[in-house]
């Protein structure tokens, strides 16, 4: 599997790749048909829980620790030494600027001192290539068109993905204000549950049989097809409050409590599903229509929405594609497949800079 566009090429050797944008430290080795030989995850959720989120120069003092002792694993890990390594990929944006600089310096210098070409990588673009990622064996072979959406704590984009076109990336839509993942943990937070919280309003309400509570899905008056998550967070915050059920997550999990999650975790999943079948409706009559649905992202390990995406998938009569659940956090390996299909053009090590702010479909200059 080799890039055709911007010169780029993987024909030989191993693929580094280095992740840091936020709260996991990663580092992963790859080959030229995506397969991956090895895959680090440091996290640092036990340093950040006690905070309720990420605090950005914990974040970066964690990176500091980890990055280069897993560089030496996944390099061993791999069957390797950084002679076979051909060439380094690095997450340059979007991210937390500390943290993402901790990153690119390290890739800089391995590159620099190994004189080895660097690939900087938008994050996103690298979750939205996850799903084609195998846990073992070379990586899925990518249609010519696909939809992509994005669900994560900072991002919540639908993305109309060509890999072999000069533009790969495009955004169709994205949210107006909180992202889905965002108000997962900030709606879980006020119910007492421990940060990160998506994964345990998911379990909550898995308990419940069905549920009282409704919610509002937003509808935006002028036509867009972008997601707005802050109405909902609001309504779930004040009806929380009025039945009694803040921080009752603490303790355990009431009846009650299972409702309201799952009631609320619905209205999510619906309002994803609605604008993606809009933006569906919209692009499906074109000549080189999509013929693939990706989901990727922290919030594609959801139960329920994945359930629902297959089920519209199988609707709609698309192919749905979901990321195996350690693709789906943050992760070294999708940056390095990110750098292999997407067409990344090296830059040179000296000129390669970290981003807090990167739009996908633009290239490092």
């Amino acid at each position: 599997m080799t890039s055709t566009r911007g010169g780029s090429s993987f024909h030989s050797g191993l693929l580094l790749g280095v992740e840091t944008s936020c709260d996991e430290t990663s580092v992963a080795i790859l080959d030229h048909e995506g397969a991956v030989h090895s895959n680090l995850i440091a996290s640092q959720i036990e340093r950040h829980r006690p905070f309720g989120g990420v605090v950005p120069e914990i974040a970066s003092r964690e990176h500091l620790r980890h990055l280069m002792p897993l560089v030496t694993k996944a390099v061993s890990d791999a069957g390797a030494t950084l002679d076979d390594i051909s060439a380094i990929a690095v997450t340059s944006g979007p991210g937390l600027i500390g943290a993402l600089l901790v990153g690119v310096a390290a890739a800089q210098a391995l590159a620099w001192g190994r004189r080895l070409p660097l690939y900087p990588v938008n994050h996103l673009e690298g979750h939205i290539v996850s799903p084609y990622l195998n846990r073992a064996g070379a990586a899925t072979p990518m249609p010519g068109r696909y939809l992509a959406l994005v669900v994560s704590g900072g991002h919540s984009s639908i993305y109309d993905v060509r890999p072999r076109s000069e533009v790969p990336v495009a955004v169709i839509n994205r949210t107006r204000d909180d992202a889905a993942g965002e108000v997962f943990d900030k709606v879980a937070k006020f119910v007492g549950f421990p940060y990160p919280g998506g994964p345990h309003v998911e379990r909550a309400s898995q308990d419940a049989a069905g549920s009282r509570f409704s919610f509002p899905v937003a509808k935006l008056k002028d036509g867009s097809f972008d997601f707005s998550f802050s109405g909902l967070k609001a309504s779930a915050i004040r009806l929380a409050r009025v039945e009694g059920l803040e921080g009752a997550g603490a303790e355990s999990v009431s009846p009650d409590l299972a409702g309201f999650c799952k009631g609320f975790q619905a209205a999510i999943v619906e309002q994803l599903i609605d604008r993606l079948d809009a933006v569906w409706r919209a692009v499906s009559n074109e000549s080189a229509r999509p013929t693939e649905l990706a989901i990727a992202g922290g919030v594609a390990a959801n139960g329920a929405l994945r359930d629902a995406v297959l089920e519209w998938g199988s609707a709609h009569g698309v192919v749905v594609r979901l990321p195996e659940k350690i693709f789906c956090t943050d992760n070294a390996a999708m940056i390095a497949f990110a750098a292999m299909v997407l067409g990344e053009r090296a830059a040179d090590p000296a000129r390669v800079t970290a981003r807090s702010r990167f739009q996908p479909g633009t290239r490092f200059p």
